[in-house]
């Protein structure tokens, strides 16, 4: 994929033709948070202390060789007032005025952050004003819309609540209707990507003639953020075809373990533990039960890995890449995939199996073994409880099969997977896509691991049943090794509808 934004850092650059938007305001208002999530970039500083910005840092964002659109981060005002009163006592305006006041003030040191955040003015920069309308409405505030309105440059004034506080909305919108062409409201720690591209529209009010160039810009994120969607379901894909093929060996001597397991693709017979260990000697039996949970660890550890590996994939199209993002304490993904509370939470009802799997026909070879037992805290953790367990939640007779078979010169070799569970597809789906809309929905801006309208419950239970269905069935191709191509099209397009619909 190729990032659609690239941050250079420039001290000014006249205007190529595309639209050029400054991001002004005062320090500490959220126009860093609002720049960083307009450009998916968690470089951006962003923090609560005023003044970080110093020197102007350019976005542009380029579609086939050509710069579309160039969003500038600026430092905040700093001497509003003094400026203001220096403009009304020249009497020049527009761009003679922005132009003197340069001249004036540039080899100022004190108004060095006024000068930088001037200059893309004068390159013929629009402007996004950001202000917190949470808090009063200062006079400093209206010195510096009246600066605005002086140099007279397309501008957009954009409100970005810190809180929810909206009693002093009425002030500032009284202000803005004489400073600004266009005024919208934007939360940069909550917006998603149609709220992104809303603003984008929005900027075509305030300068019409660059309309053909923000179309294209818009045209450039719908298509780079379809074309991740549809790496997201191609990768979900793959990762579930390796969990559902995957088989462990781990050989056992006569007197202990020998070696050191193996994994790899392919099938082995159903069994329990307890009568494949019944004729053998208790020092056997050791071995064996020692064997296996050994093997059963590696199989755990072996798709706990590659769900990683694919969570740090997701989280490397979205550009989280600088920011250490974490999950909302409360989400289920905090828990370990072989959890007991991820398989209450997570993949489908026990009505929903049966009904799904009902649905499929004959054939499929989808165990429909209604669950005996209770879950104990520790079911996952253990080979024993892993071998014979079972639950409400967890339907068929074992999450994975598990085969001990004699070998030749004595001793035995344990095999672990593949898993026919039904549930096993369905939970690993559902975990991928809490991950995605969770990824996917964090404004860069956000610095914290707040996520707007976080949720844990299963997505897959939510879903129609001719879709749960559909899942259960490709998933079962997919785990025989028996896919088509036309087959993984059909669970890569169903797992991209769900990404859709998520995000």
């Amino acid at each position: 994929m190729t990032t659609v934004f690239n941050a250079m850092a420039r001290s000014s650059k006249a205007n190529g033709g595309h639209p050029l938007i400054a991001v002004i305001g005062h320090p500490n208002e959220g126009k860093s948070s609002v720049l960083s999530t307009l450009t998916e970039d968690d470089s951006v500083v962003v923090n609560d202390y005023p003044g970080e910005t110093t020197h102007c840092q350019y976005f542009p964002v380029n579609l086939a060789g050509e710069t579309v659109l160039e969003l500038v981060d600026t430092p905040g005002f700093q001497n509003p007032q003094r400026i203001l009163d220096w403009m009304r006592d020249s009497g020049k305006t527009d761009d003679e005025l922005l132009r003197a006041c340069l001249d004036t003030f540039e080899n100022d040191p004190v108004f060095h952050h006024d000068c930088q955040l001037l200059q893309p003015l004068a390159d013929g920069a629009a402007v996004i004003y950001v202000v917190d309308c949470s808090r009063p409405l200062l006079a400093v505030d209206q010195a510096e819309m009246e600066i605005l309105r002086l140099v007279n440059k397309p501008r957009m004034a954009v409100i970005n609540f810190k809180d929810n506080d909206r009693d002093y909305l009425p002030d500032w919108e009284q202000a803005f209707r004489r400073h600004f062409n266009v005024i919208r409201e934007f939360n940069a720690h909550q917006a998603r990507f149609p709220e992104r591209l809303a603003l984008l529209e929005t900027l075509k009010a305030i300068q019409q003639s660059w309309e053909p160039q923000l179309n294209k810009a818009i045209a450039a994120f719908e298509h780079n953020w379809q074309q991740r969607r549809q790496q997201v379901a191609e990768q979900i894909l793959d990762y579930l075809e390796f969990a559902l093929q995957l088989t462990i060996e781990q050989k056992v001597s006569a007197s202990g373990l020998s070696g050191s397991g193996s994994g790899g693709s392919g099938s082995s017979g159903l069994s329990g533990l307890g009568g494949l260990l019944g004729s053998t000697s208790q020092a056997q039996k050791a071995s064996n039960e020692q064997a296996t949970e050994q093997a059963l660890g590696h199989y755990q550890k072996a798709i706990a890995e590659r769900e990683q590996s694919l969570f740090g994939s997701i989280r490397q199209l979205y550009l989280h890449n600088h920011f250490n993002l974490t999950l909302p304490a409360q989400s289920v993904l905090h828990q370990d995939l072989f959890a007991e509370t991820t398989w209450e939470v997570l993949g489908l009802t026990r009505k929903q199996v049966l009904l799904a799997a009902a649905g499929m026909g004959a054939g499929v070879g989808v165990t429909l073994e209604a669950a005996v037992g209770g879950l104990s805290a520790g079911l996952f953790a253990t080979a024993g409880a892993l071998i014979g367990g079972g639950s409400a939640w967890f339907l068929g007779a074992e999450l994975t099969r598990v085969k001990i078979k004699a070998i030749p010169l004595g001793g035995a070799r344990v095999t672990v997977g593949p898993s026919k569970n039904p549930q096993f597809p369905v939970v690993l789906l559902d975990r991928a896509l809490l991950f995605y809309r969770e990824i996917a929905s964090h404004s860069h801006g956000n610095r914290t691991d707040t996520v707007a309208d976080a949720g844990n419950q299963s997505v897959l239970r939510d879903v129609a049943s001719e879709q749960q269905r559909q899942l259960l069935k490709l998933a079962n191709t997919l785990a025989e090794g028996k896919a088509t191509d036309k087959d993984r099209e059909a669970l890569a397009s169903l797992i991209l509808s769900w990404l859709e619909q998520l995000v």
